[in-house]
């Protein structure tokens, strides 16, 4: 029996462009439910542990455009989602990961 040194990471997809990276080195999008019958909307899961359906992008700008364009994000939840104020919230000073803008 062979033991393994390295720790297993679990890996994602991103929504925008399609490659897989570890968890720990993207940000998770979740959706929520909207007032009056409204599109869900999607936003940031810091903790990567929030209930309901979520999403994984690279916490970099390119991806975020390749999503918003290709349709990554209505596909991802299955349906239509309102990505408004997505990249205003992901250029946020307080959000806790990395943003590559």
């Amino acid at each position: 029996m062979v033991a393994h040194s390295s720790r297993h990471r679990p890996e994602r997809t991103c929504v925008g462009c399609h490659q897989a990276a570890p968890r720990d080195r993207m940000v998770r999008l979740v959706r929520e439910p909207a007032p009056d019958g409204a599109a869900p909307r999607v936003r940031i899961d810091p903790s990567g542990s929030a209930s309901g359906r979520g999403s994984w992008l690279h916490p970099d700008a390119a991806c975020l455009e390749l999503a918003l364009r290709r349709g990554g994000f209505p596909r991802s939840f299955r349906g239509p989602v309102d990505t408004g104020s997505l990249a205003q919230e992901l250029e946020n000073p307080d959000f806790t990961r990395t943003w590559n803008r």
